[in-house]
């Protein structure tokens, strides 16, 4: 009977047991089904951008900020909270309340937070002599959506109240310093449009942070930057560090339980672009003299295509894009077209440059040679219309007889008008698209859109000129100096002059550079031009003419000591009849014997009423470019 009880009783137990045990694994299971996994991110920094000879051209720099760790600080909010609940029931519940208020504790929880955290700043405010603000909306939601994250109260610390707050605030006060890399860049506006710009962004490759499927489950990423802008957007997968961070298992009320997983940032790879920081500083201060008339200036290596000068203006500080653009930068930006890379994406009238153009296609199609001379008045008359040379109100009575060496240095349009009078349109269009006008160079960054790259033919005048009369001889004449329909940015003058250097009809530039390439061995997929030596030398006679001739060379103050120059200057009309202005171009390379540079400059009126030669506006830029190239690059004595 004993025995029977003692068993009976041993079940019993062993059965409570067993259910105690089975109520525990129960709640462990319900506990861990609770319990969520965070992920907080660190971006890695990004790669710097260097120059041609190492120079960075942007970096990181440290910046300074004031966090609070918010998930350190739960228990002064507890208290605070019974603190406020205290007050509220001595004030608002007492005996002699007619009705009896229900309290909204989350509300009364929020304040309570808010009021430690203003605490915590006015603490920092008095460290730092400041009178910095509260952002109570931004702090709540912070406290609701990123509790595991730091909560920045002030942002833009110098790096003397840095070392003053590290002095002063303990090390196990919830409110910290933090340092974080911001986009620095050393040369302000330098090549604004051409380096660029970045902006924040919380993007990351999820595959690496994929922990027990981690994606249905919250991430608080710190907010990295992402290009947005010029060689920042075009070779971001390079410059863009890989991420970092934690992942911690949190209990329902977010506080830190256990860290599963840590992973150190990587910093993105250095970018070495292929601009020279010295040329691009004379390119943007010569420019700059132009009284604010907006400009471009392009210099490339002729055997590489590799750009040396990308100068847009106007141009502006870059540091007023990080963290974010200002919003007087976007003012000033949206008031003056600041966002178009003129050099890429301005269209106009290559003018008298385009003489190049017609000349070789002249020499090709046997319409002119190295004797030939045609009749030169200071004006001349086709289809009813008189066509002016440009010197007419000085010379009316013109030049005589000009060849095309003498006819290039001069710039005489009355010649080139009877060149295209004689070639037409379609010669014209073959040649000009045989050097790639009319097209995009590749260069990787945003240009004008194709269709805004036109070269003039009675097709493209139909459609844009639908109501005026069909093609005729004057749009042939006026083609073959530059005008018409004619719309080229640019670069695309710029790769023109290289490749005429080059004795080839097309240049690829581009931005990247390679220390190990050998020139020789770049290939632009172009073709030889096809003059024979003899005519080619034509050709570079007159180009040179325009440099070297002290007399009648349009562009004879570009000359320089020991360096033979071939160039051509130029003038267009551009904009609608009401508001026409003009651009002053220069195109030339350097050495003509050796050619190693080739320079493209053109410059925006900004008076209507009043003209701007290539000559007087464009030419000096190019000039410091070449004095500054021949400096820094001398040439090898034979």
């Amino acid at each position: 009977m004993l025995t029977g009880v003692l068993g009976l009783l041993l079940l019993i137990l062993l059965g409570g047991l067993a259910w105690q045990q089975l109520w525990k694994n129960s709640e462990y299971e319900s506990l861990e089904r609770r319990q969520t996994l965070r992920r907080i991110l660190q971006p890695g920094p990004r790669g710097r951008i260097l120059d041609r000879n190492g120079v960075p051209l942007v970096e990181n720099r440290a910046h300074y900020s004031v966090v609070l760790y918010v998930d350190e600080m739960r228990k002064e909010f507890s208290e605070e909270f019974i603190r406020l609940r205290k007050v509220w029931l001595a004030h608002d519940n007492d005996d002699t309340s007619e009705a009896r208020p229900t309290l909204d504790r989350n509300k009364l929880y929020r304040e309570a937070c808010a009021n430690v955290a203003k605490h915590y700043l006015d603490q920092a405010n008095i460290l730092l002599g400041r009178q910095e603000k509260f952002d109570e909306k931004a702090f709540t939601q912070h406290v609701e959506q990123k509790p595991l994250l730091p909560f920045t109260l002030i942002s833009d610390l110098t790096p003397t109240e840095f070392a003053r707050l590290n002095e002063e605030v303990p090390v196990a006060s919830p409110m910290q310093t933090r340092v974080d890399a911001r986009r620095y860049y050393p040369y302000g506006s330098l090549a604004f449009h051409t380096l660029g710009w970045v902006r924040s962004s919380d993007e990351y490759d999820d595959e690496e942070w994929q922990v027990e499927d981690l994606s249905k489950h919250s991430t608080f990423p710190y907010r990295g930057m992402t290009g947005a802008g010029g060689l920042e957007s075009l070779h971001n997968d390079i410059l863009t560090g890989n991420p970092g961070g934690e992942i911690w298992i949190v209990d329902p009320a977010n506080s830190r339980f256990e860290r599963k997983q840590e992973k150190t940032p990587e910093p993105g790879q250095d970018f070495q672009c292929s601009l020279d920081v010295n040329l691009q500083l004379v390119a943007e201060k010569k420019l700059a003299e132009n009284q604010g008339m907006p400009g471009s200036a392009i210099a490339l290596d002729v055997r590489t295509g590799e750009v040396l000068v990308l100068a847009s203006k106007p141009d502006f500080d870059l540091n007023e894009t990080s963290p974010s653009f200002s919003q007087k930068l976007s003012g000033e930006l949206n008031a003056s077209d600041g966002w178009l890379c003129r050099p890429l994406q301005g269209v106009y009238p290559p003018g008298s440059t385009f003489k190049l153009i017609t000349t070789i296609a002249a020499l090709r199609n046997g319409i002119l040679d190295g004797v030939k001379t045609l009749d030169c008045p200071g004006k001349i008359n086709f289809g009813g219309r008189d066509f002016k040379d440009d010197t007419y109100d000085i010379n009316p009575e013109g030049y005589g007889q000009l060849d095309v060496v003498h006819a290039l240095a001069r710039s005489n349009d009355v010649f080139y008008y009877q060149v295209g009078q004689q070639l037409k349109w379609e010669a014209l269009n073959k040649e000009a698209a045989n050097f790639g006008l009319g097209q995009q160079t590749g260069i990787g960054l945003a240009e004008a859109p194709t269709n805004e790259l036109l070269v003039p033919s009675p097709v493209v005048r139909k459609k844009r000129h639908p109501l005026e009369p069909s093609w005729n001889v004057g749009n042939d004449v006026t083609f073959a100096v530059g005008q018409d329909d004619l719309q080229v940015t640019p670069m695309e003058m710029a790769c023109l002059i290289a490749s005429i250097a080059r004795d080839e009809t097309r240049t690829h530039p581009t931005l990247v550079h390679n220390p190990n390439l050998a020139p020789d061995t770049v290939i632009h997929a172009g073709n030889p031009i096809g003059l024979s030596p003899e005519l080619r030398q034509v050709l570079l006679d007159g180009m040179e003419k325009v440099v070297s001739d002290q007399q009648i060379g349009t562009g004879r103050f570009a000359q320089i000591p020991g360096i033979r120059i071939a160039g051509k200057t130029g003038t267009a009309q551009w904009g609608g009849a009401k508001n026409q202005r003009h651009m002053a171009w220069f195109v030339c390379f350097a050495p003509v014997e050796n050619p190693r540079i080739a320079v493209a400059v053109a410059v925006e009126s900004i008076n209507p009423e009043k003209e701007y030669y290539g000559g007087r506006i464009a030419l000096p830029v190019a000039k410091a470019i070449l004095e500054e190239y021949f400096k820094r690059y001398p040439l090898k004595a034979n």
